[in-house]
C-alpha cells in the first residue's frame, strides 16, 4: 500500500456555530437548539430519534426513512472529504478508509459523543430499552444517520457537511482499520450475548514456513476457522471467516410502505427544495 498523505491545502471543514460545550443538551429542546434546528422542523428531528419499536405509537413515524436518506448523504460527504484530504490515495485505499469511517462501531461511537449521547434522547420501546437498546451499536448508528438527514433537510448541505466533519470525522481515524476479532466480539455480544473464544487446532509446515490453524467458537459451537503465519493472524482469519457467515446483511432500506406520503412537518406544508435554503 502506498504511503497516504493528507493534503495540506485541504480547506478547513466548516463548523457549526454551536453553543458552548457546557451545558450539554439534556432534553429534546436543548438538542434541537444545539443543532440549530428551527421549531418548524422539530417533528422531523423527533422522527429521527424514534426507533421502529415505537412506530405504532409515534405520530411522526419512526426513523427508518430518514436513516435511508442519511445513509446516502453520509456516504457522499465522507467520499468528498477523503477525496480532498488524501490526494495520493488509490481508489482501493479510499474505499477501505470510507469503510472504517462509516462502519457501525464508528457511527455508534459518534452517536455516543453527540452532546450527552443520542441514547438518552431516543424514543424506544420498553422491551428494547430493557435489552440495552439505548446503547446498542446498530440502533445508535441508525439514529446518527437519521439525525444527519434531519440536519440536511432542515438546514441544507453545508450544515450536514459540518455535522459529519465535526461529529464523525474529527473523532475517527480513517487509516485505523478495526480488527476482525473486535468486530466479531461486538457482534456476538449484541446478537448472542456471549463472547467468542479462540483455539489453535494444529500447526502445519516446516519450521521456516510454519502456519497455524485457528478456530473461533461460541458456546462450544464452531463459527469458523482460519490460518496464518502466526497465532494472531490465524485467529484474525478465523474471525473474518466467522463474520462472513454470522454478520447479518445490511437491511434493505426504503422497502417499507408505511410512512410514505406523510405530510411535511407542521409549519412548513410546502418546504422549499434544500438547494434554495440558506
Amino acid at each position: 500500500m502506498n504511503e497516504i498523505s493528507s493534503s495540506s491545502t485541504t480547506p478547513p471543514p466548516p463548523h457549526l456555530n454551536t453553543p458552548p460545550p457546557e451545558p450539554e443538551p439534556r432534553t429534546f429542546e436543548q438538542f434541537a437548539e444545539y443543532l440549530q434546528i428551527e421549531p418548524r422542523y422539530h417533528p422531523l428531528l423527533r422522527q429521527a430519534l424514534t426507533h421502529r419499536s415505537q412506530s405504532e405509537l409515534a405520530p411522526h413515524g419512526d426513523n427508518e426513512r430518514l436513516e435511508f436518506l442519511g445513509d446516502s448523504i453520509l456516504g457522499m460527504l465522507v467520499n468528498e472529504y477523503l477525496y480532498l484530504a488524501y490526494p495520493s490515495a488509490t481508489e482501493g485505499e479510499l474505499t477501505r478508509m470510507k469503510a472504517n469511517l462509516v462502519s457501525e462501531p464508528s457511527l455508534a461511537e459518534a452517536a455516543r459523543g453527540l452532546g450527552l449521547g443520542l441514547g438518552p434522547l431516543l424514543d424506544i420501546a420498553r422491551g428494547e430499552e430493557v435489552g440495552g437498546g439505548r446503547d446498542r451499536p446498530s440502533i445508535l448508528s441508525d439514529a446518527f444517520e437519521a439525525v444527519l438527514a434531519a440536519v440536511y433537510l432542515a438546514r441544507g448541505i453545508e450544515a450536514a457537511r459540518a455535522f459529519v466533519r465535526q461529529h464523525l470525522i474529527a473523532a475517527a481515524d480513517p487509516l485505523l482499520e478495526r480488527d476482525h476479532k473486535s468486530i466479531l466480539q461486538e457482534l456476538m455480544q449484541e446478537t448472542r450475548r456471549s463472547t467468542p473464544s479462540y483455539h489453535i487446532l494444529e500447526t502445519v509446515g516446516p519450521a521456516h514456513e510454519r502456519e497455524f490453524i485457528a478456530e473461533v467458537r461460541l458456546d462450544g459451537q464452531s463459527l469458523g476457522t482460519g490460518r496464518g503465519r502466526s497465532k494472531k493472524l490465524a485467529e484474525q482469519a478465523a474471525a473474518q471467516a466467522a463474520l462472513e457467515v454470522a454478520r447479518p446483511p445490511k437491511k434493505s432500506k426504503g422497502k417499507r410502505a408505511k410512512g410514505t406520503g406523510k405530510p411535511a412537518p407542521s409549519g412548513d406544508p410546502n418546504p422549499a427544495p434544500v438547494s434554495s435554503r440558506k
